[in-house]
């Protein structure tokens, strides 16, 4: 982590130096680059400042899944279901064979402490915590979209405020003052593109895979349990179906009022003489 913050560093000073000596003198390609510099390679060298290098790549890879993955609630309970139709026929061995064909993950996992014959209140403690894990690496990676959406914007102001500084230290002629307040307007400009139409659409998104996350991490949790206990794979299959419908299907008492209105007072009646 320490090499990396130096790097952070560096990069952060570079930038800048970089920016206070750059000539730029008109609106162009060069005070383009000049801006997108300031923006994205100080929110960048930013975020390397706050977390880890595998965070960051981390982040990517659920970026990755989450508009390239399939429909992963489907996937795993057709799994579930296969693999509770094998273990019902095969028995324990038949079932840790499918289990070595799955890809890493709690349903993987699952099955191997099947195979080790742990018992069901180990597997559910087991199970429980490496959900909570998961859960927890989601959310890092949310946080990590969420300060970089923050940052853009300020990355921008500071572009433009050293842009404004060097103008003001070598201008000679005050009407080409406009010209150079266009270019200094760039880095804001980018910024607020970058967070809004980037960093907060891509946070968005990650928040919605995130929770059908932890609804298929939930969906894993009691399908393995059932599937420990021998039940029907068409039991299981009804029973997965209609969980993930309701954790799915909104509320539908939120359209109810929580606090009663309060009546008015009735006036006291008036005091007998």
């Amino acid at each position: 982590m320490i090499p990396q913050l130096i790097f952070s560093i560096l990069l952060s000073v570079a930038i800048f130096f970089a920016a206070f000596h750059l000539k730029v003198g008109e609106m162009g390609l060069a005070s383009n680059l000049n801006a997108l510099m300031v923006v994205l390679g100080g929110t960048f060298a930013a975020t390397l400042m706050a977390y880890p290098w595998k965070k960051v790549t981390w982040t990517l890879q659920i970026l990755k899944r989450a508009f390239l993955g399939r429909n992963e609630i489907d996937w795993t309970i057709k799994t579930i279901v296969d693999l509770a139709r094998a273990y019902r026929h095969g028995g324990i061995r038949t079932l840790e064979q499918q289990g070595e064909k799955l890809s890493p993950g709690l349903l993987k996992t699952s099955i191997e402490l099947m195979a080790f014959h742990c018992s069901r209140e180990k597997i559910e403690q087991i199970v429980q915590k490496e959900a909570q894990l998961t859960s927890v690496q989601y959310e890092t990676a949310y946080k990590i979209l969420y300060n970089m959406a923050r940052l853009a914007p300020a990355l921008g102001l500071a572009g433009t405020i050293v842009t404004l500084i060097r103008v003001f230290g070598n201008i000679t002629d005050p009407k080409s003052l406009v010209g150079y307040m266009a270019i200094a307007l760039l880095s804001t400009f980018y910024g607020v593109v970058f967070a809004n139409l980037c960093f907060v659409p891509l946070s968005n998104k990650l928040r919605e895979f995130m929770d059908h996350e932890e609804m298929r991490l939930e969906l894993i949790q009691e399908g393995i349990l059932d599937l420990y206990d021998e039940e029907n794979p068409r039991a299981i299959r009804f029973k997965l179906e209609a969980l993930s419908t309701g954790i799915m299907k909104p509320d539908p008492t939120w359209k109810q009022p929580k606090f009663a209105l309060m009546a008015p007072k009735k006036r006291a009646s008036s005091v007998a003489s």
